[in-house]
C-alpha cells in the first residue's frame, strides 16, 4: 500500500486498540507516518515505549518481519499485561510492521497468584524456546526469528571451535559437550550484556555487537580468541583448544548480510591457519 492509504486505516484501528504504531525492525525505530507529510522516525528506539533499555527478547515485530506474516504475544510492563498484535506490511515498497496492542483489564480472568503465574509462565516458555540447552546462549532459531532482520549492529562474527571433531573421536560427546560450555562461557564471561551470542551451529558461534567502535571490535576478538587458548578441561590437560574467528564490521548492512562475509573471513582463517581474520 502507499503512504496515503496507510493513514486512514491506522486511524480507524486508533479507536480499536490502546496503541497502534509502524515500526522499522531492522532500525528498532517507531516511524511516523500522517498524510501529505514525508514518514520520520521518532527519535527514540521502539522498545522504549515498554519503559525498556534493551530489545525485547521476544520481538514479535522482528518474527513478523521474518516470516512475512502476522504473529501475536504477550508483553508484560510492571505487572501489567499487554496483546500484541504485529502484521508485516509494504509501504511504497519499503518492509514495515504495523503494532496493535491492547491492555488486558478482565480481571475476571485470573487472580493475583494466577496473574503472576501466567507471566512467570509465559517468561519460561520465551527463555525456553531461544536458549541452546547445552551452553546457555541463544540458539539458531533466536536468530532466523530476531536476529538477522537487524541493521546498526556493526560488529558480527563467526566463532569455529578448531579440531571439534578429532575432540569428540577422540574422548567422546561428553568432553565435546564440556569443551562447547566452557568456551561459551568465556565468550559471555568477555562481552556486554548488551552483546549476543548465538549457537549458530555445532561447533560454531556467532557474536552480534551493537555500539561497538572498530577497533574495540577487532581487539575484543583477539581477547575472546587467547582466552579459549588458556581453557583447561578438567582432568584432561592434554587438550589444547583454539578457535578461528571471521570478523566482520559494517554500519549499514543488515546482520544476515554481515554473516555473509563474516563466514567468508572464516574460511580463510580456517584455510590460512590464521586465528583471527578481520575485515578491512
Amino acid at each position: 500500500m502507499t503512504h496515503d492509504e496507510l493513514t486512514p486505516i491506522i486511524a480507524m484501528l486508533q479507536g480499536m486498540f490502546d496503541l497502534v504504531r509502524v515500526v522499522d525492525v531492522s532500525l528498532t525505530k517507531e516511524i511516523v507516518f500522517k498524510k501529505g507529510v514525508k514518514p520520520c522516525e521518532k527519535d527514540y528506539v521502539c522498545y522504549a515505549a515498554w519503559n525498556k533499555t534493551g530489545r525485547c527478547a521476544n520481538c514479535v515485530s522482528a518474527k513478523a518481519l521474518s516470516c512475512k506474516n502476522k504473529v501475536t504475544k504477550f508483553e508484560f510492563v510492571n505487572n501489567e499485561i499487554y496483546f500484541v498484535i504485529s502484521k508485516y506490511i509494504e509501504i511504497d515498497g519499503k518492509p514495515y510492521v504495523i503494532e496493535m496492542v491492547t491492555k488486558t483489564s478482565d480481571e475476571t480472568l485470573w487472580d493475583a497468584a494466577g496473574k503472576n503465574e501466567f507471566i512467570d509462565t509465559i517468561s519460561t516458555h520465551t527463555k525456553k524456546i531461544y536458549s541452546d540447552s547445552l551452553t546457555n546462549v541463544y540458539n539458531r532459531r533466536y536468530y532466523d526469528e530476531q536476529i538477522c532482520v537487524l541493521s546498526k549492529h556493526p560488529g558480527v562474527a563467526l566463532v569455529d571451535v578448531d579440531n571439534f571433531k578429532q575432540i569428540n573421536d577422540t574422548y567422546g560427546h561428553t568432553t565435546g559437550d564440556q569443551v562447547l560450555k566452557a568456551i561459551a562461557f568465556e565468550m559471555v564471561s568477555n562481552v556486554r550484556s548488551s552483546d549476543i551470542i548465538i549457537r549458530y551451529g555445532g561447533d560454531e558461534f556467532l557474536m552480534v555487537m551493537q555500539n561497538i567502535p572498530k577497533e574495540i571490535f577487532f581487539t575484543k576478538m583477539e581477547t575472546i580468541r587467547q582466552r579459549v587458548n588458556n581453557i583447561s578441561i578438567q582432568n584432561l590437560p592434554e587438550i589444547k583448544l583454539s578457535v578461528s574467528i571471521g570478523a566482520f564490521y559494517n554500519q549499514e548492512k543488515t546482520v544476515a548480510e554481515m554473516v555473509e562475509y563474516a563466514d567468508k573471513l572464516l574460511y580463510k582463517a580456517k584455510e590460512t591457519r590464521n586465528a583471527v581474520i578481520t575485515s578491512p
